[in-house]
């Protein structure tokens, strides 16, 4: 027994040894594919990275020579292009010299050479380019009805100017010195103001928050044409902003403190003076982004005060909402009261009965007018998301429905329309209307009754002879036997047969047969 056991020992030693060969050469067989895998993914790669650089050395390579072929042809262009500068330099100079020596023969002789464009981006560009401030502002009156054109083209134009605020301050100078002449502002009938107010914002910035940086010299020419303007148009020294003689005082104060702003002239004038000229024409929303750049930044709050005690809340909400007040003062608060008041100021002007028609439209024209300011300031001023206006927009048009309404219900009916008579300035005309017209089938003229009569005389083929007649002239519609047959109608007469010689037949044409 124990001869057997000792006998297994060495068996199972050398299985034993077996299985660790086993799992050593299965260890060794997985590393080797292990490796052989990702030698062969480095050999890929290798690859790939080599095609690569292939690629990019032929792109390098063609480029490379594009570009020395470009260089070649510069460099072969550089004689040409100097001669062509040298010729384009002599030209400028001799021009520049005319124009000096004789101006007016050197600007017709450049007008002929190069004559405007047809359309309005390019005679504003032109006219910019050109340096041509006068024929820039009377260009932009005579095509007045294009004016959403003119505002977005007008701003580029300018800027692609030698100088932009030479362009606008010799524009407004020429328009003064026209009214300095008599010439009655160029305007054509119409206010030609509106058109220094668009060119004098397109110095400003996008936001119409920053001024153009100008120089001293254009600073001092500014003023004096800001001053001109001021004694012109004019914003009296009592400050009332209205103009003798003249309309659209509240455009000719918002250029004025445009070009106060806009050139940096705030400390020349008196800022009480400025201070009212602002407060009376804050009703316009340009005005109230300009208070920074007039001086007023120290004293903001005062004036949203100050426009809050006259009933001008719309205008102080474009002040808060321009400068940043909006902590000191909520626009939302401002316009829920502005609406509050309006509404009471409506209802009080229809106590103690007084429900006239004239009271009653009043009252709902300061509520509707009121209600639409209020729309417009939250979409100007972007407070949709804190004051919603859904309501306020179907109070609206609640509105307009009642008074279109209350209009129709006033409105006088219109007098009914009689047919008048047909009257005629001949002697013996019938005054009653004819009858209607009969349709006989044995009338040389039967289908005349079916279309409208002919404006002139139309004669039957063969000539008549037609007998003189006692019986007046019939009307129309209303024709006896011996008319000319053109103008025959339905309705008859006795006819005198006094005129008929019936003893001799044979000299009178045979009568059509009418009904008796």
């Amino acid at each position: 027994m124990a001869i057997d056991v000792a006998s297994s020992d060495p068996i199972e030693k050398v299985l034993e040894d077996l299985e660790a060969q086993k799992t050593l050469i299965t260890n060794c067989t997985l590393l080797w594919k292990s490796l052989s895998d990702h030698f062969s993914s480095l050999r890929q790669t290798l690859a790939d990275r080599s095609q690569a650089l292939d690629a990019d050395l032929q792109s390098i390579d063609s480029t490379t020579k594009q570009t020395l072929e470009t260089l070649s042809s510069r460099e072969a262009s550089v004689p040409d292009r100097e001669a062509a500068a040298a010729a384009l330099i002599k030209e400028r100079r001799d021009a520049a010299v005319a124009e000096i020596e004789d101006p007016a023969a050197a600007s017709a002789a450049a007008a002929a050479a190069a004559p405007p464009p047809t359309d309005i981006r390019g005679i504003l560009r032109w006219f910019c380019r050109r340096m041509d401030s006068a024929g820039l502002w009377r260009f932009m009156v005579s095509r007045r009805r294009d004016l959403g054109v003119l505002r977005f083209e007008i701003g580029e134009a300018v800027a692609g100017s030698v100088d932009p605020a030479r362009v606008v301050v010799d524009a407004v100078g020429d328009y003064l010195g026209q009214l300095s002449g008599g010439g009655g502002g160029g305007g054509g009938g119409h206010d030609p103001k509106w058109v220094f107010g668009m060119l004098v914002m397109t110095l400003f910035d996008s936001d119409g928050k920053k001024a153009p940086e100008v120089s001293e010299s254009m600073k001092e020419r500014a003023a004096a044409v800001v001053e001109e303007w001021k004694e012109k148009l004019v914003i009296k020294g009592d400050a009332e902003g209205a103009a003798e003689g003249e309309e659209g005082s509240g455009r000719a104060a918002q250029i004025f403190l445009q070009m106060v702003a806009a050139f940096g002239l705030s400390s020349r004038f008196e800022e009480e003076f400025l201070r009212k000229v602002f407060l009376e024409n804050a009703q316009r929303k340009e005005i109230a982004r300009l208070a920074p750049m007039l001086g007023f930044g120290k004293i903001l709050g005062e004036l949203v005060e100050d426009l809050l005690k006259t009933g001008k809340d719309i205008e102080a909400v474009y002040i808060v909402t321009d400068c940043g007040l909006t902590e000191q003062f909520p626009p939302v608060s401002l316009l829920k009261s502005y609406l509050h008041a309006s509404r009471k100021k409506a209802h009080a002007m229809l106590k103690n009965g007084n429900r006239s028609y004239a009271a009653t439209e009043e009252a709902s024209n300061i509520e509707y007018n009121a209600i639409k300011a209020v729309i417009n300031c939250v979409q100007n001023c972007k407070l949709e998301s804190q004051f919603s206006t859904n309501a306020l927009k179907i109070k609206l048009f609640q509105m307009e429905k009642a008074k279109a309404d209350r209009k129709k219900a006033t409105a006088p009916k219109p007098p009914s329309v009689k047919r008048r008579r047909a009257a005629s300035s001949s002697a013996g005309v019938s005054s009653f209307r004819a009858a209607k017209r009969s349709r006989s089938s044995n009338s040389a003229y039967g289908s005349y009754g079916h279309r409208r009569p002919s404006t002139g005389p139309r004669g039957p083929s063969s000539s008549y002879k037609y007998p003189p007649q006692v019986a007046p002239a019939p009307a129309y519609g209303a024709a006896s036997h011996v008319q000319n047959p053109a103008a025959v109608s339905q309705q008859y007469y006795p006819v005198n047969y006094a005129g008929y010689d019936y003893a001799a037949p044979q000299s009178v044409p045979s009568q059509p047969s009418h009904p008796q």
